[in-house]
């Protein structure tokens, strides 16, 4: 802090400035004078009290050296221990995504085994491809799905170029064909993709009927679902997470390092083998990493869960830079260390002086707890009054405190050109005022002394105000100020306020400056936490609506329906209840994007929904699925209810004239959830109902 303190006595009335400071003032009171006492020992009764106070003073000094001592060594292997936690807990988040990733595969691979047959018929190849791709777009983590015979050719894939080709000489092939086991689940190791990222492949046996191997199904993950798992556990800048095969090599990295991809740590003394030879699914391990020859403290975590039978476990490893880990305690050390030596220099000073500061300590005590009253004071008083009846307060104790019968609070516009008036004290109001003055708003140039304070920033004192020329205190209509002291209100460098009292019986001393200016500051920093509450308030609500409504129809989007179905379908198992999910698409809709814009397609989809909200119940959920497509999931609503119901609903588009001299149809279908299925399954079965009624004709309904 810097601080001017000047005097300029030259002509009367001139202004004592005090505290000018470069950071933002948050004053507090200071510590009260003490009394000069004397500095030698004049009779050997002090020099006793003394040698006995040194003598307690080197014990105590001694037991609070063992004690920051014991304190270091605690606090450091506590740092230790919470950051070997902290590390574990990040470790089992990854991996908990990780378990659900692969489960979820799990199951739609061997969906797929199941409908092989249908899938590789070749006259349901484009609907194979169709099912195949909506299956890798559900899953963020996948990117390819496809199917081989037992040769190794592509009979089926999300990505028809892959059909007819063969990978027979692929690990991900080759090691469920040496070990036929249909209820395995394979991990192949990393592997460069022709993206030039590595990958690594999920896959399962395809079994003949008389079970042996007939192909497998595989599906490559999308290395930037993982990078999204890794990066949102950073939480400092030398932490680096990685997912490794379990045979050693190196999947991904994060954040990212040439070289690290593809490397085998499975070597011995590496933290990865002794993770491994520890046999335990969780270690933790300080030490020297093999891949970058750096210290490392790491959480090691195996994953393999245990109802799923894979034939190799990932293992994730989490670390950090262990001299990062205990910065601060290293800087805890210096200062406690420090502060020890400077204790202990100080104590002998400051055993000399501890007489005459007792009783200043206490005054100064009583005075700080009177102030941290008032402030808690002020807070419960702002919670139940406006922001006028807060000032209207805060002024009256200023004053109170202050001696003072005039207190006046202004608010300056962020310009600095200009302040508002925005309250007085009672007293000044009964007293001194002759007008209302109450916002008040005006050139900051007119404010007499109060310009003063805005162009030195700093509180400002006239002891001999009544000798200035041309000053006269109050604006007109108040009676004349003899003395005042005003103080400004700063954050992040500009003035917000400006608080002042005046007429005081004897002179503003730098403690009422130090007084004033605190109150001052708690006054506004109350306000402003309860302008910035009323903020965040908002905030929150906007972004509250925009996470789960749909910008363009108004209804549900769809992150918000998936989340309303899990707990549908929860609630339909828990009480024996009909939940039945219908999906509709408009039909040839593309063709009125085409022929008469996009714009016009918007209002046509805004319409139906319009439409079908104004018909269904209101606890029924509706939702834009995607572009022309909608679902409607009716609760305590059996097969043949939400028949009727989707056939009033396709009657009304049809019946409906969105665009003139041109009918709109919608396809529909139907489908009832059934307890132990998944929402991906549900959705997939509602789904092919809608292929079936548009590949049947349009404008129709199915049932699946």
């Amino acid at each position: 802090m810097i601080i001017y303190v000047g005097h300029l006595e030259k002509q009367p009335g001139t202004a004592t400035l005090l505290y000018r400071s470069t950071l933002a003032p948050r004053y507090a009171p200071p510590i009260a004078e003490g009394l000069q006492l004397p500095m030698t020992i004049q009779n050997q009764s002090l020099k006793q009290r003394a040698r006995r106070n040194w003598l307690v003073l080197g014990v105590g000094l001694a037991f609070v050296g063992s004690v920051v001592g014991y304190n270091l060594a605690t606090m450091r292997q506590r740092v230790i221990d919470q950051e070997q936690h902290r590390l574990m807990t990040q470790a089992r988040v990854i991996g908990r995504n990780i378990e659900h990733q692969l489960s979820a595969t799990s199951r739609i691979l061997q969906g797929i085994v199941a409908d092989r047959d249908q899938l590789t018929d070749p006259r349901n190849r484009t609907l194979a491809i169709k099912r195949l791709s909506r299956m890798v777009d559900a899953m963020p983590g996948m990117r390819t799905l496809f199917l081989t015979d037992a040769a190794g050719t592509v009979i089926a894939s999300s990505r028809p170029e892959l059909i007819g080709e063969n990978f027979r000489h692929r690990d991900y092939f080759i090691t469920p064909q040496q070990h036929p086991d249909p209820q395995a689940l394979f991990i192949s190791s990393p592997f460069k993709s022709v993206l030039d990222a590595y990958t690594f492949n999920i896959t399962r046996m395809i079994p003949a009927a008389d079970g042996s191997f007939n192909g497998v199904v595989t599906s490559s993950v999308a290395p930037g679902y993982f990078e999204t798992i890794l990066q949102s556990t950073l939480y400092a800048p030398d932490m680096w997470n990685t997912i490794n095969h379990g045979d050693g090599i190196r999947f991904m990295t994060m954040p990212e390092r040439e070289g690290q991809a593809g490397k085998n740590l499975a070597v011995p003394g590496s933290l990865f083998t002794l993770h491994r030879e520890s046999g335990r699914p969780e270690s933790n391990f300080t030490g020297t990493a093999y891949a970058t020859g750096e210290n490392r403290m790491a959480a090691l975590l195996t994953v393999q869960p245990a109802d799923l039978k894979m034939d190799k476990p990932l293992v994730v490893i989490i670390s950090r830079n262990p001299a990062a880990v205990l910065k601060n305690w290293r800087n805890e050390l210096f200062f406690q260390g420090t502060l020890f030596a400077l204790g202990c220099l100080g104590s002998a000073v400051g055993l000399l002086l501890l007489h005459r500061r007792q009783a200043a300590a206490e005054l100064n005590a009583q005075r700080v707890e009177a102030l941290v009253q008032l402030r808690y004071q002020l807070l419960d008083y702002a919670s139940m009054h406006t922001v006028d009846e807060l000032l209207q307060f805060a002024l009256d104790e200023v004053c109170r405190i202050s001696g003072s019968p005039v207190g006046f609070y202004h608010f300056v516009d962020p310009d600095q050109q200009a302040l508002t008036l925005q309250a007085w004290s009672t007293r000044t109001l009964q007293e001194y005022c002759k007008a209302e003055g109450h916002g008040s708003h005006y050139d900051v140039k007119q404010a007499g002394v109060w310009v003063e304070c805005v162009h030195v920033r700093a509180p400002v004192i006239h002891n001999d105000y009544a000798a200035l020329p041309n000053k006269k205190g109050l604006p007109p209509g108040h009676a004349p100020v003899i003395r005042e002291l005003v103080v400004p209100v700063m954050r992040d460098e500009r003035i917000v306020a400006i608080l002042g009292v005046g007429n005081k019986p004897d002179n503003y001393t730098s403690k009422d400056v130090d007084e004033v200016s605190y109150l001052a500051d708690v006054t506004w920093e109350i306000i402003d936490g309860r302008r910035a509450h009323e903020e965040l308030k908002k905030a929150n609500e906007l972004l509250a609506a925009e996470a789960r409504i749909d910008f363009l129809t108004g209804i549900y989007n769809r992150r918000m329906f998936e989340n309303l179905l899990l707990a549908e379908m929860a609630r339909a198992c828990r009480f024996n209840t009909p939940l039945t999910l219908i999906m509709f698409d408009l039909d040839h809709f593309k063709q009125i994007n085409d022929s008469l814009g996009h714009a016009v397609g918007d209002q046509v989809l805004q319409k139906v929904a319009e439409l079908v909200s104004g018909r269904i119940r209101t606890h029924d959920i509706f939702s834009r699925w995607g572009g022309e497509e909608f679902v409607i999931l009716t609760s305590r609503n059996d097969q043949d209810q939400a028949t009727v119901l989707a056939e009033t609903l396709r009657e009304m588009i049809a019946q409906h004239s969105f665009i003139e001299d041109q009918q709109i149809t919608a396809s529909f279908g139907i489908t009832s959830h059934r307890c132990g299925e998944t929402p991906e399954e549900l959705m997939a079965r509602v789904d092919a109902a809608l292929y079936q009624a548009k590949h049947h004709g349009r404008n129709r309904i199915e049932i699946l």
